[in-house]
């Protein structure tokens, strides 16, 4: 990865990865894809080693005579958390006597590709009470075996930032040449596997045609997803037909429809099958054996009175553990389903989408937790407008709009597929804080602290590093720094003298930020140069945007 690290030519990375790659065992070879990609683990596997920063550095200290000042300071300048890693242990202190003798000989060890999956696996086995001692006790040994240089790759592996350049497509494309296969059917087998180590294996054995894989039921793929309309006209103008759907803000699952068992992923292919057990016993076990093997599209979407809850109440039904039954009967959650990708063993993922919603009204009967997402097949000079507004007084977002023709591209974000929404007003708000960037904006100070004001003082409402060139980064960062406050751990609080326009999904109440309200993916529109502070938008403006959500969303019970 030094090597592939050393170079920015994409070509050379490309090449370096592939020889690597020809050289490594079968055992070796799925662990190194994920590794590359920042992953200690596959995607799909839903194991996790979840390490913070605090935790990390204190494995750190126990090694080093680092300090945190040493530590903050190198960070600061470097922003790479590897890097940190490699700088701290340069100087490691002694051992005591206890501690070799606790670890061995293990040092002399030299560390191989399968030893790191084996300290990586038991990290993320360890739960419960005493886990993160055990964990810190897995991560001593492991930088104990490691060189500085091996240590800043781990780092980087388990805080999935490889800072290589190195991720996505060119992985792909080192796959492709490695093994001698053409990069548009290692491409496919992605897309059809969603997990970059099995790719690997499958692509090195010949024998099997890339573009003949299937999709495999409880093998979640990546979802397709949708481009951002700007406007009306813009979605007539890609479109001689379109298929209209309500965009609802649900949660977005694939339903996997196997003989003896269902199970639901997300789209960041976890399995969240616990947290609806309304949806898997809406399937009767008849038409569950008829419909097997399928894989379904569609989004969970929590209602109350007909309407559905806001996003951050569903979020809660996934994360909650215990007591599933008591959310189940205050907020009852449906599956509406879109489009049909697999059935019985035929993959549909290369059929037109208007052949798919054909087949899908067949298969599925409306079920009281499994509904038919409504459609309509739309000429040119329809009122889209029209259809717009009824979906957001239905507590829609807005609208999905369809190419009939278009093919599944899984995990892909393409002009098949468009999202209009109704343009929320934006808000003027006032940069109170700033964090170093790292990846393409260390150097910079971005993710910026945004803020409304209430009376004399100055509310977080929320963070964002969007819309900015890499010249408005950098002229920020000379203006933040002469603004400077104080120094926090990751960056700087500054005075509220910078005003931004901001454009955001929706607002959220949030226990985040002392203003109870928080913006749900914000993003700067434009630098304010042309306002003071005085005009920023206040708390209060912020609180009536959220109530004027909540006549078109409910909120769950908290029960």
């Amino acid at each position: 990865m030094e090597k592939v690290d050393s170079t920015r030519k994409k070509n050379e990375k490309v090449a370096i990865f592939a020889s690597f790659l020809q050289r490594l065992s079968e055992r070796e070879l799925p662990l190194v894809c994920y590794y590359a990609t920042g992953q200690p683990f596959s995607e799909t596997s839903g194991k996790k080693v979840q390490f913070g920063w605090s935790s990390f550095t204190n494995v750190v200290h126990q090694l080093t005579n680092r300090t945190n000042a040493d530590l903050r300071g190198f960070y600061r300048e470097n922003a790479d958390f590897g890097s940190l890693i490699e700088f701290a242990l340069v100087k490691r202190k002694p051992q005591p006597k206890a501690l070799e003798t606790y670890f061995g000989q293990a040092d002399k060890t030299e560390l191989t590709i399968e030893g790191i999956n084996e300290y990586l696996t038991n990290i993320a086995s360890y739960k419960g009470k005493g886990s993160l001692k055990a964990k810190k006790n897995q991560l001593l040994q492991l930088l104990r075996h490691s060189s500085p240089l091996e240590a800043k790759y781990i780092a980087r592996i388990i805080t999935s930032d490889t800072r290589t350049g190195f991720r996505g497509g060119l992985l792909l494309d080192a796959i492709a040449s490695a093994f001698g296969r053409k990069n548009k059917t290692v491409r496919y087998a992605y897309m059809v596997l969603s997990d970059v180590g099995e790719v690997a294996l499958v692509a090195k054995d010949h024998k099997i045609d890339l573009l003949a894989i299937k999709p495999r039921i409880f093998q979640p793929l990546r979802s397709m997803l949708a481009t951002k309309a700007e406007s009306i006209e813009d979605a007539l103008n890609t479109y001689k037909n379109l298929i209209c759907e309500p965009k609802i803000d649900g949660f977005r699952a694939q339903f996997h429809i196997g003989r003896k068992e269902c199970r639901l992923y997300s789209r960041n292919l976890e399995d969240v099958t616990h947290a609806f057990p309304e949806i898997l016993t809406s399937l009767p076990e008849r038409l569950r054996k008829e419909l097997a093997p399928s894989i379904l599209d569609g989004e969970v979407v929590a209602l109350v009175d007909g309407r559905p809850v806001f996003f951050q109440d569903l979020l809660t039904r996934i994360q909650r553990k215990r007591d599933i039954q008591i959310s189940v009967e205050s907020t009852p959650c449906y599956y509406y389903v879109f489009d049909i990708l697999f059935h019985h063993d035929k993959s549909l993922l290369n059929s037109p989408l208007k052949a798919r919603k054909a087949l899908l009204q067949t298969l599925i009967p409306d079920l009281p937790h499994i509904i038919k997402m409504e459609y309509y097949v739309l000429e040119k000079d329809v009122d889209i407008q029209t259809q717009l507004q009824k979906a957001i007084q239905n507590g829609s977002e807005g609208l999905m709009l369809k190419d009939p023709t278009s093919n599944y591209q899984a995990g892909k974000r393409g002009k098949g597929w468009l999202k209009l929404k109704v343009t929320l007003p934006t808000l003027d708000l006032a940069i109170v804080g700033a964090e170093w960037g790292h990846g393409r904006r260390t150097g910079w100070l971005s993710n910026y602290h945004l803020a409304a004001k209430d009376r004399q003082e100055f509310e977080v409402i929320g963070k964002t590093f969007k819309g900015l060139t890499d010249t408005e980064f950098g002229q920020l960062t000379e203006q933040l720094q002469e603004l400077e406050i104080a120094k926090e751990p990751y960056g700087i609080s500054v005075q509220p003298k910078i005003v931004v326009e901001v454009e955001f999904d929706n607002i959220q109440e949030s226990s985040k930020y002392p203003s109870g309200m928080a913006l749900r993916f914000a993003r700067i529109k434009r630098i304010r140069n042309d306002k003071n502070v005085d005009e920023v938008d206040t708390i209060e403006t912020v609180r009536k945007l959220y109530q004027e959500q909540l006549q078109r969303q409910k909120r769950a019970d908290k029960t």
